[in-house]
This record gives structure tokens, sequence and C-alpha cells, in this order.
């Protein structure tokens, strides 16, 4: 496993904590950490220790291009995009570059994280290349011999739209019509039956096409004219538009002047450029840039737009499809008549139907390298009628991850997570000045993690220190000087209720913190909403599935699916498997939002369902690495609590370590919500564990609070084993 990370990043640093990450999620980060120096040292002996090389934070494989196979299968495949013209040479390689492939990737290591995030990567690549290569055979004609290896393709990717349309066309052409109508009938009933979706409109036009004869079978020797591939198919209905080669739209929102950071995105997105010459006719590049709101990704798509539109020459399309906001989603038939008329489209020849427009866009692009930046995109449904259908580069940005654009049309994801400590202390450089900033660096950082390194938040925060500097100015302070130091608003947004009032920008809710974040909110349905406000009741800094479904009060399958569902949206952050947290801000807001429409009774049966629950399971946890250990039991669970078991000192263990912060924070909320009955046993019942770790600063901070709870209620027996509890810690 460590082998296939680094193989991943050739000659590239992986920090420890990536790896760590990667093959211990769930163990305590001391045990992990010699783990992996192990590891590392099996792996010099095994292969050689020139190879694996220690660098600053992490490790490196330093090995040479020609040794990966992966690498190769990259280098022939861009090499194929570079011939330019030359169908045969471009075939040679990528039948060179596919021959590489023996099997699925890393088939026989076990990996979540390769299951989840390299492998479908690397098939996509291979199978992207593989069309490719079959488009180049078609258009040479070789239908016939392309028809077994499409039905073998379609069987084991039944979902593959793209390998259907080949081989329905290869079908048709080979003058099976009969066949080919019976494949568009399969595709029909699997897409339905898995997906619940109609297939796309490529399928959809290639069929009408067959039923009107539009697409026209090849002769029997595979001469004579040749119809583009699916997915350029021009619908019968539809008349050539009057193109106008002069018309190059220049659509791109001007960027902002301070932009900061996001290196590793900007380099990835640089890499899924097309090729300058020689690319596919098939190929349309899709990449959805998606994160939470406020993280950036208009702002990064903008910017990254303005840095390559050299590279697209056709002009630059932009639409803000209002996916999130105060006013309806857009409509894709009003941005299609948008786009056509952009691009000098007469308003006589757009059809009126969606249809109609989808098709028309595809064919007016046809040949032209154009960039679309789709904006706030809401779903999947909003953008595919906005494709084109050859040699543009997509870009889409959206709160939610959009699965579907990546099942159906293969498009790349770039996932913007929030700026390290650095690039926030260095954007509000950019807006207040390196002077500034130097002055009162610790500040700085502070204010960066008031903000919990939010774009926006910081750019609000930025702005604020503007405007209360400048009204001091206003009023005639001396020599203009005035101004508000950094570590006064680090002292407002230090107060938790008053934070998101405070990264506001007056009246625009466009551009104030909460704003932004309600328009993620609203588009929730209801059980989603109620599970996003309830979680905002949870102290700790994340949480367990189970956990969550205790406190939301639903099974743990239906709760699995609404944290799913919240992750995508950008509202909660994946930590490991089954395990979520909020954004500090995010958390403040569903709070709000908590309060706001739960009534009191709702708010406090959920928190006293969690507290018991994580006070029993630590109990049972008790109970295995302590047998020995007498103390009081914590009073019987809440309804709908069922705290977990443990079958060995390990799980127990293990349990503890990861929910040792949420205990921490049990014990401080039970306090102060008053469940507390029983404030000496439900403290020293995590005695056990803080002792066996030697977590002493927990131990007595965790009895101080019991010690509390216990004088508070006039327990002299609860009082009695807190401070014995803390005389042994002592």
């Amino acid at each position: 496993m460590l082998l296939s990370c680094l193989v991943m990043s050739p000659n590239e640093v992986v920090s420890s904590d990536t790896l760590i990450d990667r093959l211990w999620a769930d163990t305590p980060v001391e045990r992990a950490r010699g783990a992996l120096h192990t590891c590392v040292r099996r792996l010099r002996r095994l292969l050689c220790p020139d190879l694996v090389q220690t660098r600053p934070g992490g490790y490196a494989l330093r090995v040479s291009v020609d040794r990966v196979d992966l690498l190769r299968f990259r280098e022939l495949v861009r090499r194929s995009e570079a011939a330019g013209d030359d169908s045969g040479e471009k075939l040679v390689l990528l039948r060179e570059a596919l021959a590489l492939r023996r099997g699925d990737p890393f088939a026989d290591v076990a990996s979540p994280w390769l299951d989840r995030e390299v492998v479908p990567r690397l098939n996509e690549e291979c199978l992207s290349a593989l069309m490719c290569r079959i488009d180049l055979e078609m258009a040479a004609g070789r239908h016939h011999e392309l028809i077994p290896e499409l039905r073998e393709l379609t069987t084991a990717h039944p979902l593959h739209e793209a390998s259907w349309q080949r081989l329905i066309l290869a079908l048709h052409r080979c003058g099976r019509r009969a066949g080919a109508l019976e494949a568009y009938q399969q595709v029909l009933a699997i897409l339905r039956d898995e997906l619940a979706l109609d297939p796309s409109d490529e399928l959809r036009e290639l069929h009408r096409s067959i039923l009107d004869g539009g697409a026209t079978p090849s002769t029997a020797d595979g001469a004579g004219e040749q119809e583009p591939v699916a997915g350029t198919i021009v619908h019968p209905a539809v008349d050539p538009p009057v193109q106008s080669p002069s018309i190059r739209p220049q659509q791109l929102p001007p960027g902002i002047p301070c932009f900061t950071g996001r290196t590793r995105e900007l380099a990835t997105l640089d890499g899924l450029l097309p090729a300058e010459h020689g690319q596919s006719a098939q190929r349309t590049a899709i990449v959805v840039v998606d994160g939470a709101a406020g993280a950036g990704k208009t702002t990064l798509a903008v910017h990254w737009a303005h840095r390559v539109r050299d590279r697209f020459p056709d002009g630059q399309l932009y639409a803000d499809l209002r996916g999130y906001g105060t006013d309806a989603p857009v409509e894709p038939t009003a941005v299609l008549e948008m786009f056509l008329q952009a691009l000098g489209v007469p308003a006589q020849q757009i059809p009126p139907e969606l249809d109609g427009r989808s098709a028309l866009l595809r064919s007016t692009l046809a040949g032209r390298r154009v960039l679309v930046l789709l904006d706030n995109a809401r779903d999947s449904a909003q953008v595919r009628p906005l494709l084109p259908g050859s040699h543009c580069l997509v870009l889409v940005t959206s709160r939610n991850q959009l699965r579907g654009l990546a099942v159906r049309q293969g498009a790349y994801r770039v996932c913007l997570n929030w700026l390290s400590v650095e690039e926030s202390v260095t954007l509000l450089a950019g807006v207040l000045g390196e002077d500034r900033i130097a002055a009162e660096p610790d500040a700085a950082v502070q204010l960066a993690g008031l903000c919990a390194h939010m774009p926006l938040a910081l750019a609000l925060a930025a702005e604020r220190i503007h405007h209360l500097s400048g009204q001091g100015n206003r009023t005639g302070s001396e020599a203009g000087h005035s101004v508000l130091p950094l570590h006064d608003l680090v002292a407002e947004l230090a107060v938790e209720r008053d934070r998101l009032d405070l990264l506001s920008a007056g009246d625009d809710e466009t551009s104030a913190v909460r704003g932004v974040f309600s328009w993620s909110y609203d588009a929730l349905d209801t059980a989603a909403a109620g599970a996003f406000r309830v979680l905002g009741l949870h102290s700790g800094p994340d949480i367990s599935t189970e956990a969550a479904a205790v406190l939301i009060g639903v099974g743990t399958d239906q709760t699995r699916r609404l944290l799913e569902g919240l992750a995508d949206r950008g509202l909660l952050e994946r930590t490991s498997r089954y395990r979520y947290r909020f954004h500090d801000l995010m958390r403040l807001y569903a709070a709000e939002r908590a309060e706001a429409e739960e009534s009191e009774p709702t708010r406090l049966a959920a928190l006293h369902r969690v507290l018991s629950w994580y006070m029993h399971t630590a109990d049972a946890a008790e109970r295995i690495l302590n047998p020995g250990h007498q103390h009081r039991p914590p009073d019987p669970p809440e309804e709908g609590c069922e705290p977990l078991a443990f079958s060995s000192h390990e799980e127990a263990l293990r349990w503890c370590e990861t929910e040792r912060a949420n205990l921490m924070a049990a014990v401080r909320l039970a306090f102060e919500v008053g469940e507390t009955p029983s404030p000496g046993g439900s403290t020293t019942v995590l005695w056990g564990f803080l002792n066996l770790r030697k977590h002493r600063g927990d131990w007595i901070e965790s009895h101080r609070v019991g010690l509390a709870a216990a004088q508070a209620q006039g327990d002299r027996y609860g009082e009695a084993s807190v401070l014995t509890s803390i005389g042994l810690a002592r």
C-alpha cells in the first residue's frame, strides 16, 4: 500500500500525514508514525535503499518515467494527441499505450483510498484513450472488426454510454440497422433500471437519426462518405447554422487583482487543458470545481480562465446558472439562447425547444476552440444541455459534486478546500499590505483561524478593517494614520455569537458569510435540513455516523445517506470513512438555524440522547479496559440511545482514542445543559482510558467539570469520587 501511494506521485514528496491518512486513517497518530517508519525501512530493503528517499515532511519515490507503466501510458497518449492530422501515427501510439494495461489497477491492494480516489480515475483515463483509438478505427472503416470489442465493452461497462454510442453506430454502418436499434433498447433499459435516467442527448439524437435514415451506413469496403461519430450528429430537423467566424465572444467576468494561493489546483487545471494541436474531434474536456459556499470556486475559475484564454482563440462563453441564491436557477433553454446569439446565430434560426437548441450549440461549436465557464450550477441536469460536442473545454463550478457528469460525461473533479495558514495570511497581506501583517504576525494568524481560512470570510474581515480604519481617518485622526489594529478585530471575532454578524458586507447579502450559507441550506429537503440543524448542536470537533444517528434520531443507514448528501453539497466535510465535521463558520450557522427553528425541548432531547450515548459507550469501553475498576455506572440510557459494544481491548481503546476530543466536549456540554444526574459516575467513567493512555491534562480537566457538577448538586459521593481521582492524577 505504501509503494502504491508513492508510485502514484513519482519523484514528488508525499507528506507523512498524507501517507498515514491513506494507510491508517483510524490509528492514533503516535502509533501510525512509528508504523510508517517501519514500512519505509521494509520497502527500502525490498527495493533499493536509494529508491525511497526521505524528504522534509515526507518521502519520495525516485524513479524514471520509463519504469512506471502509468507514466509511459500518459506520455504515449500525450504524443498521440500532439500527432496532428496523422491518424496512422496516433493509432500506433494509442495501441502501444493501451497494451500496457494488464488488468484492473491495484487489484491486489486493499485500500479504500485507492478504490475511492485513484482506481476510478485510472480506469477513466484508460477508457478515454480506448474511445479515441476506437474513433480512429471507425474513421478508417473498420466497423466489422470493432463490433465484438464494443460488445465486450458494453458488457463490462453497461453504464458507459459512449461505448454504447459507438456500438450502435458501428452496427448501423455495417448495415445492421435492426441490431443498432436493439442495442439502443438495451442501453435504454439498463439506464432506467439502474439509474432511473433516460439516455443522454447524444444517444437519443443518434437513435432518432437512425430511425430517420440520417446516419447513413458505410459501404462494405469502408469507403465513401463518413459521418461524424456519435456525439456530433446533427439532427436532420436542424438547419446548418449560419456561422460568423469573426464573432469571438469574450464573456469572462473580470478577475480579482489579489488572487492568492491555489497552486496545486491551478496545476491540476493546467494539466487538463486539451493539446494545442491534433486533439480528437470527440474530446471536450469537462472540469467541475466543487466545494463549500465561500471556498472561492468562482474566483479560482475566473482567474484560471483568464490565464488560459489565449489557448481558446474562438472565444469564451460565460453564464451564471444561479444554482444557489435568492433567484430561481436559470433554465438551460435561456442560457442556450444567450450562447447562440453570442456566437452569431440569427434569432430566426434558434429553435424554441431545449433539445433543438442544444444540438444547434454543438453544431455551431464543431471545430471551434472555445472555453465555456458555467458558474454556480445546481445539478448535472442543468449543465448537460450546455455541453459542446468537440474541441472545447467546459469549466463548471458548483457547491454540489455533480457526480452525474463524472459518470455519464467523464468530467474531472477538482475539489476546493479551505486555504492553508500561509495562503490565508498572504490573502490578508494582499488586501491590507505586507507592512500591516508584518507588524502583527500573530494576530494575522489568529484572524485567519477565526475566519476558518475561508476566502470569503478573510476578504470580509480585511474589508471590515479597511472600513473601520477609514472611519477613524474621517474623524480627523493625526496624519490620517488611525487604523484598526488586527488584534482588536480578533477580539471581536472571538465572541462566537457575534462572528457571523461581523463577517458581513452591510446590506449586501450576496457578500455575507451567513447569506451564502443560507442559499445552500435553503436548497435542502426537509430531512436534510433537519439533520443539518441538529448536527449544529454537537460540540465536538467531528462526529461518527453512529453518534449522528443518535443525535438526529433516525437509523444508521438513513443517517449515512443524510451525511453523504450534506457532504456532497459542501455543508459537511468528510474527515475519514464514516466520520464528518463542520467547517467552523458553518457550525456556527447550523447552531443558529437550530436555535431559530427547533424548539428548546427538541434541542435538549437530541443533546440528552447523544450525551447518554457517549457516556454509556465509554462505560462499555471502561469495563473492558479496566475490568477491576469500581465506579458508579451512569444512569440508564435515554430512549433511542443504543450504545456500542466492544469485543476486544484493542477495539475499545481505539474507540476511546478516536472519540477522545468528543468525550471531553461531552463532559463540558453535559454540565452546561444540566445533564449531570450522577456527575461522579459520568466523569470517572473516563478514568480508566485517560489513565491508561496517560492523558493527565484531560483527566484533570474533565474531573474539574465533574467536581463542579457534584458540588452544585450536593452529591457528596460524587464529590468524593472525583476528588479521589484528581488526587490520583496529581
